[in-house]
This record gives structure tokens, C-alpha cells and sequence, in this order.
């Protein structure tokens, strides 16, 4: 599993320890040639708490052209999250959303000349928005002309809050032990219920 947190309570770090391993070799040489230095990465991230994990990356909280096309040019780093906060609208609003997000950066993509990848960031997959966000990525994509979306990956894991899928069953550490989603205090919240 690579480095695990070592104030992660043991009942955590045990459960990780039973997972495959961790990837053999190191990623970033294989993420540097299959995203080269000129290609673009917007992270659209449907709730603050993704762009506070990451460091020396610019966060939009607008989405206009002006400022797409700013994460567009040279000097903008490679990966740009862009802050939707989607998470707090209704799943149609959410999907609205996603699709013009995806129009719009493919389009001033394309008239700039860079190749873009968007990336779709958030946890909103436990509170209805998916596969609402997701598909309306796709849909984006395909309107502005740009090719089928080659797959679809689901990371259900956040070691820093506590959570993690094993067996296809989401759990949260609570007081040393794992506890399923479903059977917490959250899963009886009648607006974000699991």
C-alpha cells in the first residue's frame, strides 16, 4: 500500500495491510510520458475539501472563458483544479453544470491549441451525484467533439478522513474500529443520506 500514516489507528493500517500491494514501480515517470509537459489537466472538484490535499496548483471558483484560458497558457501549471462546488446542487443542476464545464474548456482548448483532460474530483459518488456528473463530463465531451472517454475510475478512498472500500463495502473509522457508511449517523441524513 506504500507509506500508510503512522497515527492511523491499527484497526486502519491492518485492514490496508490485507490489500494487494502498492504498484511496484514509482508513477510519475509513467504519468510525465502519458501527460506531457503541454497538456493540460482540469480537475473539476465538486466540494473545497479536494483542493485542500494538494499544493502549488491554481483552484478556480469561476469557470468563465477568461479564466479557462488562463489555465491554458504556458505559464499555468500543468493541473488546475477548477471548484465547483456541484456538491451542493440538486443532481440535474450538478450535471448542467459539469456538461457547460466541459464544453466550454474543450472548446478554448481546441482554439488555443493544447491538449486538455478533465478529471472529475469529489465524493459526491456518496451522495447521488454520480454517475449524474460523470455522465454529463462525457456528454460535454462528446458535444464539443472530442473522443469517446477510454474508461471510468472509482477511487472510493480517502485515508486522511478515515475512509476506505474493501469488498465492496465503504467504512469509516470510528473509535478504532471499521464501521460501515450505511450503518452511520450519515446514512440517516435525510437530504445527503448513503
Amino acid at each position: 500500500m506504500g507509506k500508510l500514516d503512522p497515527n492511523a489507528p491499527r484497526i486502519y493500517t491492518e485492514a490496508l495491510a490485507v490489500l494487494p500491494a502498492a504498484w511496484p514501480t514509482p508513477l510519475r515517470q509513467a504519468n510525465a510520458e502519458q501527460f506531457p509537459s503541454d497538456r493540460k489537466v482540469l480537475v473539476l472538484d465538486d466540494d473545497p475539501t479536494g483542493t485542500q490535499t494538494v499544493h502549488d496548483l491554481w483552484v478556480l471558483t469561476r469557470w468563465t472563458d477568461d479564466e479557462l484560458r488562463t489555465a491554458f497558457t504556458a505559464d499555468a501549471p500543468a493541473v488546475t483544479y477548477v471548484l465547483t462546488n456541484s456538491r451542493s446542487l440538486p443532481a440535474p443542476e450538478a450535471a448542467a453544470l459539469n456538461r457547460t464545464i466541459a464544453e466550454r474548456a474543450c472548446r478554448l482548448a481546441r482554439q488555443m491549441g493544447v491538449d486538455v483532460t478533465l478529471i472529475s474530483r469529489g465524493d459526491s459518488t456518496l451522495r447521488g451525484h454520480y454517475p449524474a456528473e460523470t455522465d454529463a463530463l462525457r456528454a460535454g465531451l462528446a458535444a464539443a467533439g472530442t473522443p469517446d472517454v477510454d474508461g471510468l475510475l472509482l477511487c472510493p478512498f480517502f485515508e486522511a478522513g478515515g475512509r476506505l472500500t474493501i469488498d465492496d463495502v465503504h467504512y469509516v473509522v470510528q473509535h478504532d474500529q471499521l464501521v460501515p457508511v450505511g450503518q452511520t449517523p450519515f446514512a440517516e441524513d435525510a437530504t445527503f443520506g448513503y
